[in-house]
């Protein structure tokens, strides 16, 4: 039979689900529960590809006017497909998408690659087929992480100020409140940046509530003294600070380092471990203090691409 593509609705919520749990390469960023928390600030346009009756791929997304998105409040995106699926069949994929978004009216389309350091399996499918069919590489984000199974250690500096944080008397609270430590991110967020973080603490408190298996605020305390801590995200081979901050006091006793030692020894079982994106202005500007921060824990630059098409 051949592909047919149609319109996420309400109705579709559990087969969305189920098909993202078993999927490829799916992720719980896509499950429904985590992608609608903020359905206010986004008109959803998520597809949903059949062949016949048998759900083949989801793609998690929000349209503006007659613009089509990769969904914008989520890190990453792109297609997310059953567990064997072909390269012919991405290219009948896209076909099906190009053809769909032009007769309902689209002018351009903005697709996010999930890079594959996140996904259960490997494929760069999409990609190849976007750049046969004439998508434009429109940004380029440089993320860092590290291979956990072979790390290259912690660069001289880190490994001195790790050394030393075992002297401060510092603990570890891996049930940590996110309203402490997000008031903490928009602090710093704000004294440097003049902005908030992306998500408030009682969404934190929500996502964290429904996804117990994958989301964990960890803190880090010198006896009652709070000193900064991450927002975690973990799933299949990898782990990801989707947050990583301290306070001044933090930083003098080192509680990041004792923190990145911890959660490399708890996810030593994982494959990889990110820190996240350190460029600004749509990819093109490196922020090098926060690369080089990252590089002294041993992270290297995987891509995060963004792909874009007019009609």
């Amino acid at each position: 039979m051949a592909l047919t593509i149609s319109r996420y609705q309400a109705s579709h919520v559990e087969a969305w689900n189920q098909f993202n749990r078993e999927a490829l390469n799916g992720v719980f960023l896509f499950h429904r529960q985590f992608m609608d928390y903020h359905q206010d600030r986004f008109e959803d346009h998520s597809l949903m590809v059949f062949d016949g009756k048998k759900l083949k791929a989801i793609i998690p997304a929000n349209q503006r006017g007659n613009h089509f998105f990769s969904h914008q409040g989520l890190t990453y995106g792109g297609w997310v497909v059953a567990k064997r699926f072909s390269i012919t069949e991405y290219m009948e994929l896209f076909d099906l998408f190009e053809e769909y978004l032009k007769s309902n009216g689209f002018i351009s389309a903005l697709y996010k690659c999930k890079p594959a350091f996140f996904s259960n399996h490997f494929s760069e499918a999409d990609a190849w087929v976007m750049w046969n069919r004439g998508w434009n590489l429109s940004r380029r984000d440089a993320s860092f992480g590290l291979d956990i199974q072979h790390p290259p250690g912690f660069a001289k500096d880190k490994r001195y100020r790790s050394n030393k944080a075992q002297r401060n008397n510092l603990r570890i609270d891996w049930n940590g409140d996110p309203e402490v430590f997000m008031a903490l991110v928009n602090k710093n967020l704000h004294e440097k940046y003049g902005t908030n973080a992306v998500h408030t603490h009682q969404e934190a408190a929500l996502l964290q509530s429904r996804f117990k298996e994958n989301i964990q605020t960890i803190l880090v305390y010198q006896e009652d003294q709070f000193l900064g801590g991450t927002w975690l995200f973990t799933e299949h081979d990898f782990a990801h600070t989707q947050y990583l901050h301290t306070n001044d006091l933090g930083k003098d006793l080192c509680a990041v380092e004792f923190l990145i030692d911890h959660l490399l020894e708890k996810y030593a079982q994982k494959r990889y471990f990110s820190f996240g994106v350190s460029t600004e202005a749509e990819g093109r500007e490196l922020n090098r203090g926060l690369a080089l921060f990252k590089e002294g824990f041993g992270a290297a630059t995987f891509l995060h691409d963004f792909y874009e098409k007019h009609f």
